[in-house]
């Protein structure tokens, strides 16, 4: 496990600076628009959905069809994708978090809209995370982005018609977050479960 980690990392690492850039691009524009706090969601969707990319190039490289001759079972394999995209959401959610803090300290601008974002980035992560890695394993490069496609509006759409429906409350947001964790765990328990049978 802790090989297959280290792989997605390496890769993730190589593309770091790029990801840099966009972050800070597209941050900019958002945090002066919106609020500071989006770079929270921003960092924490464009580290987990780097993730799902890896399945691609595992799939291009052959890298799918040397892992099952190693040591190493298609459940653990699947598993350690999973592992990694809630390990590089997490540290996405932690770097937006204290660069949205800087901003907002910079420009004295108010910290009330910290829980909110907060929770739409971990809903996000994990809602579309959700939908991203089984389509990223079952189909080729082309059409797994159409998971990405649906991933990311089922998420907002999820989490908005949930804040409509409940209120703006804490109690809201933390039904949301667990309710993300849950949609998350069942994603993967079905991912090891069916695919772990099935050639990806």
């Amino acid at each position: 496990m802790k090989g297959l980690l280290l792989k997605d990392f390496y890769i993730t690492r190589s593309i770091l600076a790029i990801l840099g850039i966009v972050f800070l691009i597209i941050g900019a524009s958002l945090s002066y628009l919106v609020s500071p706090w989006t770079l929270t969601v921003l960092a924490t969707v464009l580290l987990g959905m780097n993730v799902a990319s890896t399945i691609n190039v595992d799939k291009t490289s052959g890298w799918q069809k040397t892992v099952v001759t190693a040591p190493v079972s298609r459940k653990t394999y699947i598993s350690s994708k999973y592992i990694m995209y809630v390990l590089l959401s997490f540290v996405g959610l932690i770097f937006g978090i204290l660069f949205g803090m800087a901003v907002n300290l910079i420009f004295s601008q108010s910290t009330e809209s910290a829980q909110l974002f907060i929770c739409i980035s971990i809903s996000m992560a994990l809602i579309s995370g959700s939908v991203l890695m089984p389509f990223y394993f079952i189909f080729d490069e082309n059409k797994s982005i159409m998971g990405a496609i649906l991933a990311y509006p089922e998420a907002g759409g999820i989490f908005t018609a949930l804040l409509l429906l409940l209120g703006y409350t804490i109690q809201t947001l933390i039904l949301i977050v667990l309710i993300s964790i849950l949609l998350f765990a069942v994603s993967w328990y079905l991912s090891v479960r069916i695919l772990s049978k099935k050639d990806i």
